[in-house]
């Protein structure tokens, strides 16, 4: 029996202690969909029916990058946004106007820059990857002047606009909450699957709301990560910082 075929949707379907059911998500599945024979979907569910008849509190789907893989805590990876083209590049820190430190969270202003990896680290989760709809903490590696902490936070900035600064805290608790952020999934047809960045961190009655990128007219038009209602959500992609896949550019060229 070709085991191999079996093994991409035990993977994310193993029970973690009884606790979880873990899905691929659905484009994943179509290849093997279409070569799958009566018999070999028969094996795959007698191999996964000990994990996915145990009792599972929530269902977890993992980030994927560029290369169709799940995210890994503490690893690097570049923010890119889903469409590539003369609107931008990665994310990458900088500063505002005239404030040398904290930095902010902005946008490289070439499309063919892809700014400064991120790292994510888990707030709660002990699954062994990135999930969607779970708090992470992001941290933007990268050697500056400012000695902050490089993990994200928002930081007020004008009526209902906050920014994403860094010098946050890594926190599980009311003093990190708004370094608190969550990856949603918004598209199930792209080759390429796409996210936006979220601040909902569900601790405490607070806004919840997407991340957008807003454009400060009055230092030219710069774009910094932001917050408002005022602004168009910002869908990204993860490309790791180690990947010498071209997927990402061949599927949005």
């Amino acid at each position: 029996m070709p085991v191999d075929l079996c093994y991409h949707y035990k993977f994310h379907t193993a029970s973690l202690g009884g606790h979880y059911l873990i899905h691929t998500p659905t484009y994943r599945l179509k290849t093997m969909k279409k070569t799958t024979s009566p018999l070999l979907v028969l094996s795959c569910f007698l191999i996964l029916f000990p994990f996915i008849t145990k009792p599972f509190l929530a269902v977890a789907e993992p980030v994927l990058d560029t290369d169709g893989e799940p995210l890994q805590w503490f690893t690097n990876y570049y923010v890119l946004p889903h469409i590539w083209g003369p609107s931008g590049g990665g994310l990458s820190l900088g500063t505002h106007r005239n404030q040398s430190c904290p930095l902010y969270v902005t946008q490289e202003t070439s499309e063919v820059e892809r700014g400064f990896p991120v790292t994510f680290s888990p707030v709660s989760s002990k699954l062994p990857f990135v999930a969607t709809s779970t708090n992470v903490n992001i941290r933007t590696i990268a050697q500056t002047a400012c000695v902050d902490s490089k993990v994200w936070r928002l930081i007020k900035e004008y009526t209902g606009i906050w920014f994403l600064g860094t010098d946050g805290i890594a926190s599980p608790g009311i003093d990190g909450i708004v370094s608190m952020f969550k990856i949603e999934r918004t598209s199930e047809e792209a080759e390429i699957v796409a996210y936006n960045l979220v601040f909902c961190p569900g601790l405490v009655p607070t806004i919840c709301n997407t991340l957008g990128l807003y454009s400060d007219e009055e230092e030219k038009g710069k774009r910094y990560l932001a917050l408002s209602d005022k602004i168009k959500p910002f869908t990204v992609v993860f490309q790791k910082a180690s990947s010498t896949s071209s997927n990402y550019i061949q599927s949005v060229a």
